[in-house]
């Protein structure tokens, strides 16, 4: 077994919320509002319920081999060849993910915090610090995360109570004010980010020890973490107004500014971006550990390990040629990344699933002539 590491359902809950969280604390607000202008947290409500769907797939697919990973389970059920081949498009499709996030990263920090600084110097370190968590594998990443997730909770808590006075409902209004469309548009684009991502847990359930409380801890982890997601959308509606929401890269980082308190206490942006880069590295280093793993095993590799370095260096190049700037990364977003979740995280799953359950009646009524 490549990974002898275990974890419980509350450390799998905790991670989910952390990973659902994760970029969209920063993307989701400007994404929902280009589409769904005032009625973006209708849009994000919806999207939850939507997404839960998926989760159910998730589960039912966790719960047919529960001791094999997603990759194991392409090979059982499509076959060795076909299986390695979607397989394939599944670790390509996490890769791509990793790329994204790493390029996501640079480009806040290069545009918001430390602008002087080269972004290929900054996703160097950032890509280090999370290749220390892969290394040490599974049960480390999230009892880290179950340290780290508590302050989480008290910033997220601190930013939405200070903002209160800042409100203006008038903001928010009319609601349905264009009509049902726009919010199917802007529910449609926010599936892919985060809830068709959730698919790379398929890679991590086999860990889980308690695997009777596995189907709980996905819904509950997703459900909170598109509530927090949903109050940062309401939020940014309200207080920046859905015009300058849409129109600006990281409207929830803006919202900190916003922030005063006894003519003392102003621009507290930095507790967003703490925020951000606690979900975010968790995030990252999950997705990297999933494709180091997923190739190890693709490949029949005794340990993953040996390949984070040279992934390390693909990672980091191809997230500079595959988003050669912000505007082509949020466009790509915006337009491209939901259909592709889609091919990759719903309908290949749900074939998966549909095959495995049509092999189990087999071999259930094999059983049952048999005796």
């Amino acid at each position: 077994m490549l990974e002898k590491g275990k974890i419980t359902a509350g450390e799998f809950q905790i991670i989910v919320i952390t990973i659902t969280v994760g970029s969209s604390i920063l993307v989701a607000p400007s994404l929902l509002a280009t589409l769904a202008k005032q009625d973006a947290w209708i849009a994000s409500v919806l999207t939850i319920i939507i997404g839960l769907l998926f989760i159910f797939i998730y589960n039912q697919l966790a719960s047919l081999y529960p001791s094999m990973t997603y990759v194991e389970c392409n090979e059982k059920l499509f076959g060795k060849w076909i299986g390695k081949i979607t397989a394939l498009l599944y670790l390509f499709y996490v890769y791509h993910l990793c790329a994204a996030l790493l390029r996501e990263i640079g480009d806040f920090l290069t545009t918001q915090v430390m602008v002087e600084t080269p972004i290929q110097m900054i996703m160097i370190m950032f890509l280090f610090v999370s290749l220390i968590g892969v290394r040490l594998g599974i049960e480390v990443i999230c009892r880290t995360a179950v340290i780290f997730f508590p302050w989480i909770i008290i910033l997220l808590f601190m930013l939405f109570f200070l903002l209160i006075p800042e409100i203006k409902f008038e903001n928010i209004q009319p609601i349905f004010g264009e009509g049902i469309k726009p919010i199917m548009k802007g529910s449609f684009s926010n599936l892919g980010l985060p809830y068709l991502e959730l698919i790379v847990f398929l890679m991590i359930t086999p860990y889980v020890t308690e695997k009777a409380k596995i189907k709980n801890a996905f819904y509950k982890g997703t459900i909170i973490g598109g509530i927090i997601i949903t109050i940062l959308i309401t939020f940014s509606t309200l207080i920046l107004g859905s015009d300058f929401t849409s129109r600006h890269a990281y409207p929830s980082y803006i919202l900190g500014k916003k922030i005063r308190l006894a003519d003392f206490i102003e621009r507290i942006e930095v507790i967003v971006a703490i925020i951000w880069f606690f979900t975010m590295y968790f995030k990252l280093t999950i997705f990297y550990y999933v494709l180091s793993l997923g190739l190890a095993q693709l490949f029949g590799l005794k340990n993953y390990q040996i390949l984070l370095y040279p992934l390390a260096f693909l990672i980091i190049t191809f997230s500079i040629i595959a988003h050669p700037d912000i505007v082509h990364l949020q466009n790509f977003i915006l337009k491209t990344w939901t259909p592709y979740s889609l091919t990759i995280c719903f309908f290949l799953p749900l074939l998966l699933l549909v095959i495995g359950k049509i092999r189990k009646k087999k071999s259930a009524s094999k059983a049952s002539k048999q005796l």
